[in-house]
């Protein structure tokens, strides 16, 4: 079962989100997370000063709330701005790989 913690993040200033985005460039993620399948940034097409971080994983029994690196993440990107932090399981997709084929 795949799961998803999303990152939200309104910047304060243009200046803050580049601040961000670059900050967001400068990251290594730890190497050996079990379970952790990726993470990355988008931005918001209408909303200038919204970035949202994606980290993505896949674990057959997901704990509960939210992962220490999801909470890193979130406290280190607090400082350019107003941090919003969820997380999703997986329900149904109408376009998977095996649905495909």
């Amino acid at each position: 079962m795949d799961w998803i913690e999303i990152i939200h993040l309104r910047t304060h200033s243009h200046q803050d989100k580049a601040q961000a985005l670059a900050a967001f460039r400068q990251l290594s993620l730890p190497i050996g997370i079990e379970r952790l399948k990726g993470a990355r940034l988008f931005r918001n097409h209408t909303l200038e000063n919204d970035l949202a971080i994606i980290i993505t994983w896949h674990n057959e029994k997901k704990q509960g709330g939210k992962s220490p690196l999801g909470l890193q993440l979130a406290a280190a990107f607090s400082e350019f701005g107003q941090i919003y932090h969820t997380t999703w399981k997986y329900e149904f997709s109408l376009f998977d790989d095996e649905v495909a084929h």
